[in-house]
């Protein structure tokens, strides 16, 4: 019988794009992948540092894992940063950021050995590790709908972030590796693809207006979108690529963190809120009818109520469908967590939901700008008779069909209303 191995994702889309590549290493070479709630020979846990719950969230699934009784192996950004793992015991396998497909090459040895074994973590001049997804049938990502990791590491130097030392240097993935992939993608049915990496917005291996229009011309695919982009990238090129674009969607997520110009340079983002409006307005001027979501952080050190009000008013001024709100989590080894001024846990606490709760009502009046109108619909899933996707500015729509829709249909619905976060509606035929 073919041995089971298990997987749990904590993180950024980089970490799911790699679990998926090594469940399709594992898939290839005879073994069967189980949910992480079964019984299971091999556990493997891809983690993540970003916060400090994101920490705490780890540590939980580790020890979750050894109860189960199979080989744990620990990969990922919190066991870069930590490989004691925090005094966890029972680990077969500690791995960080650092060629992680070395865990399937040691599965073997794994499931029979009893002592831990511990990989090299110097990132120091590491390359691009090559993966690859697309191969071998999986279903840990949607089947219409894939990440495409383009690069690895961050060269930056923000005053909070722990990401550069636990992914390394910016790695780029050469072009016609991406474009391999996206082809095998195509032709495996996917419709959309996601580029994503620690830095998206720092591929080098070529401008990311030339990765639109070269993507474009893959047949297959219908839909195009990138992670988190800096605003600095937003170069004329690549809004007129964007523009030009067949597959390139209306929609874009920044990398914002502060609508307070004080408390970026604190953060020491690089670039000014002038910048970052400027950048904001010229997409609009290009897309007016894309939608832009954001990734913000909330009680940063010194941080004052008018920091914060500039954050929200930053929200409302320039429609954000969307917002990842973070509090401030000070890593050790970061400029910040030696930052004086730090805000009261609970402030920071109460501010980041004042955030969520702006930020819904935001979203909550685009929603409903959109009652009466058609939306084209790519099909991510249907459960019970509702089927559920996003329209092209990615906002989710769960709608019901007289007609049988299947995953990866982009279809026509006439949407009808709102609840909470999403649209719903009818579908009424297929593109």
């Amino acid at each position: 019988m073919s041995k089971k191995v298990a997987f749990y994702t904590l993180g950024c889309r980089v970490n799911q794009y790699e679990t998926t590549a090594l469940a399709e290493l594992f898939i290839k070479n005879g073994y069967t992948i189980v949910d992480f709630s079964e019984k299971s020979d091999l556990y493997i846990i891809n983690t993540c540092a970003v916060t400090a719950e994101s920490e705490r969230k780890s540590a939980q699934m580790i020890r979750r894992a050894l109860r189960e009784g199979g080989k744990v192996a620990v990969i990922g950004c919190y066991s870069q940063l930590d490989p004691s793992l925090g005094g966890i015991e029972g680990v077969s396998f500690i791995g960080g950021s650092k060629d992680k497909t070395a865990v399937f090459r040691e599965a073997e040895k794994l499931l029979r050995a009893q002592s831990a074994i511990t990989e090299d973590t110097d990132l120091t001049d590491c390359s691009y590790e090559q993966m690859q997804i697309g191969t071998a049938a999986t279903d840990i990502f949607s089947t219409c709908r894939a990440f495409v990791k383009i690069e690895d590491g961050c060269n930056g130097k923000c005053s909070y972030c722990i990401i550069p030392k636990v992914r390394g240097r910016v790695r780029s993935r050469p072009l016609e590796d991406i474009l391999l992939e996206i082809q095998r993608l195509a032709e495996r049915g996917y419709k959309e693809v996601v580029l994503t990496g620690i830095e998206t917005s720092a591929y080098d291996y070529a401008p990311l207006s030339e990765l639109i229009r070269a993507i474009d011309r893959v047949r297959g695919i219908e839909r195009l979108r990138f992670g988190s982009l800096s605003p600095k990238s937003i170069t004329d090129d690549f809004l007129k690529a964007a523009v030009e674009s067949r597959v390139f969607m209306p929609h874009m997520h920044l990398s914002l963190q502060s609508g307070s110009d004080r408390i970026l340079k604190l953060m020491r983002r690089p670039y000014n809120k002038k910048q970052m409006c400027e950048k904001i307005e010229k997409i609009y001027s290009v897309l007016p009818h894309a939608l832009l979501s954001a990734d913000l952080i909330v009680g940063f050190p010194t941080e004052t109520e008018d920091d914060f009000q500039q954050t929200l008013d930053l929200v409302g001024d320039y429609h954000l469908s969307h917002v990842h709100a973070f509090p401030f989590s000070p890593r050790p080894g970061t400029e910040a967590a030696a930052m004086a001024g730090r805000l009261d846990p609970h402030e920071v606490k109460a501010r980041n939901e004042k955030l969520i709760q702006h930020a819904l009502a935001v979203k909550q009046k685009i929603l409903a700008e959109k009652i009466g109108t058609a939306q084209k619909v790519l099909v991510e899933k249907t459960i019970k008779g509702v089927s559920s996707g996003h329209t092209e500015d990615f906002l989710e729509v769960r709608f019901s069909s007289d007609e049988r829709v299947e995953t990866g249909d982009i279809v026509l619905v006439d949407i009808a209303s709102y609840q909470d976060e999403y649209l719903t509606g009818k579908a009424y035929g297929k593109e």
